[in-house]
């Protein structure tokens, strides 16, 4: 196997081939792509499976980017169309938010990004039977073997070419995303991203919803991250209309639960991976990324009207009523037909069909007594959602 060479100029010619295209349509990516390959050159240890995969996810950011451009140029009317107000998920990590985001998604006329969408977007406006598709299959079986390289994945999050995915997958077409440090160790790219003013990230995160809605405009988007959390005034800039889900949950058990996470990755793409240490880190950026939303909806009391909290501990006592909840209190309908398509999801998608997921915090070095004051000003705020 060739290891790539991750230069600015080698990425965006290889993304250029990839798209057909070399409009990038700004440099704001910039910032973003020069932290995160300091970060391959310095920080991650990537072997050469993880530097194929990290130049495989940068060349297809870039030219997905290209893509819309191109496409933009070619429909200015729909380059300029309207977004419906979203509903948008975010809160700290593993709290239930994918199975959410999966659940609201099968009910009748919500939309979301799909992996095997965000995966090529040249795919997107050609593909007429994504089920049958052969392109479609061969990302497929790209999923397949990428959990088979990161053996547990499938139990901690899976995946696969249909199911929606978080829009990170959006916000990375300006290189602007978590998933970079939680497949690989990139602490210099981390704290780009909480210094790292959003908006025009955002704007590309709208620009890409427009691409992909082209074929329903009327849909309903309902998105997904965690991140959002810490772009939230980007967010709430950018959909000033949005109506926002955050997920709660005992950060003591999210965060042994995301270090499990961040480890079966790394280790899968990297032969030296600090498990103790980076594990550390990653609880004091789990804790400061949260500290963004709870700042955020203190010093803007008047959004919190368009906030409803989601406990992961009500989820999972009861789905039906909470899934009412949240219909209830965002203004939308529940029709029978939702009801009837959401509950069939959940119950053909049980909490551990693809596997139980064990994890401890003492297997990563951290206890609860070192933990509690990262996340004090959390738990005090959200007491009554943990």
């Amino acid at each position: 196997m060739n290891s790539p060479t991750f230069t600015p100029d080698a990425l965006l010619d290889a993304a250029a081939r990839k798209a057909g295209a070399d409009d990038f349509g700004s440099d704001s990516y910039h910032p973003g792509l020069e932290a995160l390959l300091f970060a391959v050159d310095h920080e991650a240890e990537l072997n050469e499976k993880g530097r194929a995969e990290m130049w495989g996810r940068i060349v297809a950011a870039l030219a997905n980017r290209a893509t819309v451009v191109a496409w933009e140029k070619a429909n200015p009317e729909l380059a300029a169309a309207r977004i419906a107000p979203p509903l948008v998920i975010l809160g700290l990590p593993r709290t239930g938010s994918s199975i959410l985001h999966e659940t609201l998604a099968a009910a009748p006329g919500m939309r979301t990004p799909l992996i095997w969408e965000i995966r090529d977007f040249s795919l997107v406006h050609k593909v007429s039977d994504a089920r049958s598709d052969d392109r479609i299959q061969a990302i497929e079986a790209d999923i397949a073997r990428k959990n088979a390289a990161a053996p547990g994945y499938a139990a901690i999050h899976y995946e696969d070419a249909h199911i929606p995915m978080e829009c990170l997958a959006l916000t990375i077409l300006d290189m602007v995303s978590t998933q970079f440090p939680t497949i690989a160790w990139t602490p210099t790219y981390r704290k780009f991203l909480l210094s790292h003013d959003a908006r025009e990230t955002y704007r590309w995160h709208k620009r890409a919803l427009r691409f992909l809605q082209a074929g329903r405009p009327t849909a309903q988007w309902v998105l997904k991250a965690p991140m959002h959390s810490v772009f939230i005034a980007a967010l709430f800039a950018t959909y000033p209309d949005a109506r926002v889900l955050q997920t709660h949950r005992d950060p003591l058990k999210v965060i042994g639960s995301q270090c499990s996470l961040n480890a079966t990755l790394r280790r899968a793409w990297s032969d030296r991976t600090d498990v103790a240490g980076q594990a550390a880190a990653d609880a004091a950026y789990t804790a400061a990324a949260i500290q963004r939303a709870v700042d955020y909806r203190r010093d803007h009391p008047e959004i919190d009207a368009r906030i409803h909290d989601v406990p992961f501990k009500d989820f999972m006592a009861d789905q039906e009523g909470t899934l009412a909840g949240i219909f209830e209190n965002c203004g939308l309908v529940l029709t029978d037909a939702a009801r009837e398509a959401m509950l069939g999801y959940l119950r053909n998608r049980p909490r551990e069909k693809f596997g139980r997921h064990d994890y401890s915090l003492e297997a990563f070095g951290l206890t609860p007594q070192g933990l509690a004051p990262l996340f004090a000003d959390y738990v005090e705020r959200n007491r009554d959602f943990l």
